[in-house]
């Protein structure tokens, strides 16, 4: 039997969508971060400490489409972008750390 896991907000009154502006900009980041692993509903929760409805209208409000169409979007542009921006991107990631 798979594992489920428990988001750290399931049991308490999760405050309004805007306020929860900044998780949804962290997840993003980390999705990013993780764009090229296998990314599902599991995953986001476990990261996010959000649920899955929680975490699919944040992606309605702020990008306007769901999780994991945002997701694949991502996938795409990487593996469509020039290769000069993909190694600047690396570049710049690699300074900053």
């Amino acid at each position: 039997m798979p594992k489920v896991l428990e988001p750290r907000l399931q049991n308490r009154q999760l405050p309004p969508l805007t306020d929860l502006k900044h998780e949804f900009e962290d997840l993003c980041a980390w999705i990013d971060a993780q764009i090229d692993e296998p990314l599902g509903w599991q995953e986001l929760m476990q990261q996010s400490g959000l649920d899955h409805q929680t975490i699919k209208a944040l992606f309605f409000k702020y990008a306007s489409t769901t999780p994991m169409t945002w997701i694949r979007r991502r996938r795409e542009a990487r593996a469509t972008a020039p290769r000069y921006a993909v190694h600047a991107t690396r570049a710049l990631q690699h300074q900053a750390a």
